[in-house]
């Protein structure tokens, strides 16, 4: 992996605003509709990835792995979730972007991992949950093509040293890989994601 800093935090953004896009989308009468997350409903997905970057905060200010967990599974939040996201992914940012973030080990649950490896988990995580998203609500599902080639071509980067991964013997959260040979760039990804473009609403 030779991206700078700059550039690892530039898919950062470009993540948490694609789903921060999709979110400001959602129709009033969709929220308690089913998403590709078969556990979840998309106000329950929106709290997923709100949780996450609350969590990544957490973990870059000396976070421990068990409040990862135990903060994990809280209930839904109350309140309007786009706001509620925008000012949890703001606060996320400030955390990436904190001297010495990135090259801090953090006590992730699945292994520890230096912020910068951390800062690509959360990019995967965000971008894999904004096509379930859109797929959800109909939206557009064109994830960024130069993120989505970021994430393809250090997968192996990104989660080395995990336990529970795409890349790891292990389907605890993630479904077994779909798809096949000459796929888009997006459906590889989606496919080792344990997404399938079969799934609708």
């Amino acid at each position: 992996m030779h991206d700078t800093d700059s550039m690892l935090l530039g898919y950062f953004d470009t993540a948490a605003e694609g789903f921060g896009d999709r979110l400001r989308a959602v129709p009033d009468t969709s929220w308690e509709d089913a998403t590709p997350c078969t556990e979840w409903n998309v106000r329950q997905l929106a709290h997923h990835v709100i949780q996450g970057s609350r969590i990544y905060t957490a973990l870059l200010r000396g976070g421990s792995s068990a409040e990862f967990m135990a903060n994990l599974d809280q209930g839904v939040l109350d309140g309007d979730p786009v706001t509620i996201y925008r000012d949890a992914v703001a606060e996320c940012r400030a955390a990436f972007r904190a001297a010495g973030a990135l090259d801090r080990i953090v006590d992730y649950p699945f292994g520890p991992v230096p912020g910068r490896q951390l800062l690509g988990l959360y990019v995967v995580d965000a971008v894999t949950h904004t096509w379930d998203l859109a797929r959800a609500v109909r939206l557009d599902e064109r994830l960024d093509a130069r993120t989505v080639r970021w994430i393809l071509d250090n997968f192996e980067w990104i989660y080395g040293g995990v336990s529970e991964s795409p890349i790891a013997d292990s389907d605890r959260y993630y479904g077994p890989a779909t798809g096949a040979p000459g796929a888009s760039a997006q459906d590889r990804l989606l496919n080792a994601m344990g997404r399938s473009g079969g799934w609708r609403p």
